[in-house]
């Protein structure tokens, strides 16, 4: 991997270059926390996303200033004005698209299960729809109404962040944990997790996009153009191998 990261490395330290003569650049919203996506390190915001926005920048002609918020805020800011488009690892729901307009999809996943290696067995299969077990999940997300809708007869479990229920994961105060996919990927490279793994199966059917104003059908035009394009680039695989180390799977 190393070599790959380089390869990007070098790429994009070229676009940065990129002559984009008196064009104003668009302004991103981001909360850069939501690794691997989208997030900060060493002072930079790095991630999926982010190497897909210096990609697409090449194609649209205009470069891309990522504004950090806090998550809560990014649609409100799109929709004051404030920010030109979001990418910050959404996912498209119907509470979303009442508030903004989305570009076609750039990723297909969804919810996954984590569970620790000694219980491969356990876990393989429909056990999940058997109970007698503790599931965990973060409440206020999709995880949690997926629970409540799909797994009530498990022992919920409700923790305020995915680092409070994966270190509930370790410590066997819960069985599973349900979770954005982000997660998953999350575990397959952080040694800390080693103990952990995940099917790598979604268990919902979620597209990730970026949000643009609905005020702003040209700007969404013109991404979704750079993004066909991007898509059929070698490099669009590179980056999407580079921060998602597993086989992405919709089965």
């Amino acid at each position: 991997m190393k070599w790959l990261s380089l390869l990007c490395g070098s790429i994009f330290s070229l676009l940065a270059f990129t002559a984009f003569g008196d064009q104003v650049a668009l302004r991103v919203g981001t909360s850069a926390d939501n690794k691997p996506l989208i997030f900060q390190s060493e002072g930079k915001i790095v991630g999926l996303e982010a190497d897909l926005a210096r990609l697409l920048q090449t194609s649209l002609g205009q470069p891309l200033q990522f504004r950090v918020l806090a998550r809560e805020e990014l649609l409100p800011a799109l929709a004051r004005g404030e920010v030109d488009l979001v990418m910050d690892g959404l996912t498209v729901t119907p509470e979303r698209e009442k508030a903004a307009d989305f570009t076609q999809s750039y990723l297909h996943s969804g919810l996954m299960q984590i569970i620790r290696t000694d219980d491969v067995t356990r876990f393989r299969g429909a056990a999940l729809t058997q109970g007698g077990y503790n599931i965990g999940f973060v409440s206020g997300t999709p995880s949690a109404d997926y629970v409540k809708a799909d797994l009530s007869h498990a022992t919920a479990v409700p923790c305020a962040s995915s680092e409070e229920c994966l270190q509930a994961l370790l410590a066997k105060r819960i069985d599973v944990f349900i979770d954005a996919p982000t997660t998953s990927w999350r575990i397959a490279t952080e040694r800390q997790y080693s103990s952990l793994l995940s099917f790598y199966r979604p268990l919902t059917d979620d597209y990730f996009a970026w949000a643009v104003s609905k005020t702003n059908p040209q700007l969404r035009e013109r991404l979704n153009t750079a993004l066909r394009e991007a898509q059929t680039l070698q490099m669009f695989e590179h980056i999407m191998s580079r921060w998602i180390p597993v086989k992405i799977s919709n089965d």
